[in-house]
């Protein structure tokens, strides 16, 4: 089970994260029809996830886990294609105090943060008591992560490529720091190894094959997600991971 988790996280993250790439560098009146697209799968994922939550079954929880990086991609396209952001759209400026950076940082995705938390929230009601969490605990260690990276970007990273931003979104570089690493690299990278660890750990003591493969799944995207943090402490030449979607971005526009 642990390497079939193992194939299907990584085939899977490599793939939709380059999907995501190329959308978000369209021009508008492309952006939209995909956008819309992804609004329609999302959608259809949400609806499925009581459906889905209560077969505890193998294929079940490759599908949950699927549906869950769908909907989590949808909530990653309507920030960065700057349909729900937040209040603040200006770049910071050098004279702005600690606190008051990051006010405005978090005033550049408030209301995004609240979908977020809406649409996880949704998601956890609907699959309460179910024998199957996969979607939930997909969607749980990505939002955690997403978190982990952005407070890591904010009080400072040894690297961050700001050619994965969208031209329409590059206000967002002023709010970061780059050229070292912060205490809350070391410290969140750390923590993350860890429970990450623990999710492995439970994952071989599992009683039947759908637990372990849902728990596999899990681990497997929360060391992604570590590998990602490793990322932005030492420059690893990653954008060759999705060279194949940056060529494509240029055939599209």
């Amino acid at each position: 089970m642990i390497w079939l988790a193992l194939g299907v996280a990584v085939l899977l993250w490599w793939l939709m994260t380059g999907l995501a790439l190329m959308s978000v560098h369209q021009p508008r009146a492309l952006q939209q029809p995909i956008f819309l697209l992804s609004t329609i799968f999302a959608t259809a994922a949400i609806w499925g996830v009581q459906g889905n939550a209560a077969s505890h079954t193998t294929m079940a929880t490759v599908t949950g886990f699927a549906m869950g990086l769908v909907i989590w991609a949808w909530l990653e396209l309507s920030y960065l294609m700057g349909y729900i952001t937040g209040p603040v759209k200006r770049p910071a400026t050098e004279s702005m105090s600690l606190p008051v950076r990051f006010y405005n940082a978090l005033g550049t995705t408030i209301y995004h943060e609240f979908l977020v938390v809406a649409v996880v929230g949704i998601v956890c009601i609907l699959g309460a008591g179910l024998p199957n969490p996969t979607i939930q605990n997909t969607l749980a260690v990505l939002w955690l992560m997403r978190w982990s990276t952005k407070l890591n970007l904010f009080f400072g990273v040894k690297h961050f490529n700001s050619e994965w931003l969208p031209d329409n979104m590059h206000y967002i570089t002023s709010y970061l720091r780059s050229g070292k690493n912060s205490w809350f690299m070391l410290f969140s990278t750390t923590l993350a190894t860890y429970c990450t660890y623990l999710l492995f750990f439970y994952g071989q003591i599992a009683v039947d094959p759908a637990t372990a493969l849902s728990l596999f799944l899990i681990a497997w995207l929360a060391l992604l997600a570590v590998l990602e943090h490793c990322f932005l402490m030492v420059p690893m030449g990653e954008t060759a991971l999705w060279r194949w979607a940056e060529v494509n971005t240029r055939k599209l526009r």
